[in-house]
């Protein structure tokens, strides 16, 4: 059996990614496809506009056939640390053979050129970098810049120059070249499967039918309070799991989320705030400073945010102190060939041949038999994580009275697929 995997946050799962599903099985000749999914928070910081469960039943209505957890840890970071999990994952699987995603370019030959180039890192290139970054410019836009600059001065060629530096400009581009690098990294034999999208910007917020893209639709959501303003906007069966889920459990309090973060924030040591992932060149004392003059939360990241310091960047460090999430776990990623477990949140219970060619991965958990008796201290870092972030995740419910019965990560019961029948 060949299986093909897509890394996912389905936050909500919209029509364009139902369509990338679909084009990934006919694109791959795979009998299946595999999506390595986000947690209950996402990689902007926020928690998902629903459950993972939930968003994992999306996916396999949507036809895919089995979906597994990128632990919280690095889903919370940024795109390299996000990629390179979800590959690493992939390549967990000898049976996974190809990977998807979606870019916004149709020139993927010279997509692989400019990934190669970020895999190797160049000693010109490092120097370029370390010059933009000084200046106070975020990543992305400091890896543009420096690539544009030695392009200039002749000192790296490209194919193509203005694409290239279009290509440099796109969010999915830059999420499947990291991608791609992860996969260059990591010598894996995975074959890339490219798409281009279908819908409207990756970070779009405005509506366009069923082209919407899952910013605006979650913008959409959270201003009106209720998922029936988008049903037309999503697939049937992701309205029909939102309305069941919003109707029993409501959706995550944001209002209540940015009042944990500053809490946390405003309670933290700068020597605390220093030991979370992604923190340096103190600004540790600039989320001190603000948190002694503003209340709000916004407010607070608006007055630390910097160039280099984005506002999605300051919130994913925020999540990550939240939930204690220390700078040695995330920072293990690029150590590790593998991860010490793979959690299984869905599945076609149906396909025999399927189970039992990812069961034979060794560290997958399927059910409350898989779990490894003596763990590794890495193993049980990231199963506390996943505890801490479902614990916090079901305080923001705002329609329930009682925790959900998600059973601790660790000791995770398997969730089979059942067909949602259309009423």
């Amino acid at each position: 059996m060949k299986i093909c995997a897509i890394i996912c946050e389905y936050n909500p799962l919209h029509f364009g990614h139902w369509y990338h599903i679909q084009k990934a099985k006919e694109l791959s000749g795979c009998d299946a496809v595999m999506c390595i999914q986000a947690g209950n928070f996402t990689q902007r910081g926020e928690p998902a506009i629903t459950n993972k469960y939930v968003r994992a039943r999306m996916a396999l209505e949507a036809s895919a056939d089995i979906v597994v957890q990128i632990p919280t840890a690095y889903c919370c970071s940024s795109a390299e640390i996000f990629a390179l999990a979800g590959v690493k994952i992939a390549n967990s699987f000898e049976n996974v053979t190809h990977i998807a995603f979606g870019c916004e370019t149709e020139n993927f030959e010279l997509l692989k050129e400019i990934a190669k180039f970020f895999a190797n890192e160049p000693k010109e290139f490092k120097e370029k970098l370390k010059k933009f970054l000084d200046a106070g410019n975020s990543l992305p836009v400091s890896r543009q810049k420096a690539v544009e600059e030695l392009m200039k001065e002749d000192k790296v060629v490209f194919s193509e120059i203005t694409e290239t530096l279009n290509i440099l400009s796109k969010p999915n581009n830059i999420l499947a070249i990291e991608y791609l690098k992860a996969l260059y990294k990591t010598k894996s034999n995975i074959i890339p499967v490219f798409t281009t999208r279908s819908n409207s910007d990756y970070n779009s917020a405005d509506l366009n039918g069923k082209d919407s893209s899952a910013t605006a639709i979650r913008t959409r959501i959270l201003t009106k309070n209720n998922v029936k303003s988008v049903k037309k906007l999503v697939p049937p069966f992701t309205y029909k799991l939102l309305k069941e889920d919003f109707d029993k459990f409501g959706l995550p309090d944001q209002e209540m989320f940015n009042n944990l973060c500053s809490y946390v924030v405003k309670t933290s040591s700068a020597e605390e705030i220093k030991n979370v992932y992604d923190v340096s060149e103190g600004i540790q004392n600039r989320f001190i400073e603000s948190a002694h003059k503003f209340k709000d939360f916004n407010e607070l990241l608006l007055d630390v945010k910097t160039k280099r310091y984005t506002y999605t960047r300051l919130k994913r460090i925020v999540l990550r102190l939240l939930l204690k999430i220390d700078k040695d776990t995330v920072s293990q990623i690029y150590k590790i060939d593998k991860l010490p477990f793979i959690k299984v949140l869905a599945f076609n219970g149906n396909n025999r041949e399927l189970l039992s060619a990812v069961s034979a991965n060794t560290n997958i958990i399927i059910r409350n038999s898989n779990i490894v008796k003596k763990p590794s201290a890495l193993y049980t870092a990231l199963a506390d994580i996943e505890d801490r972030a479902n614990a916090v995740f079901n305080m923001l419910l705002t329609k329930t009275k009682t925790i959900p019965n998600f059973a601790p990560d660790l000791y995770a019961q398997s969730i089979k697929y059942t067909d949602i029948k259309e009423k």
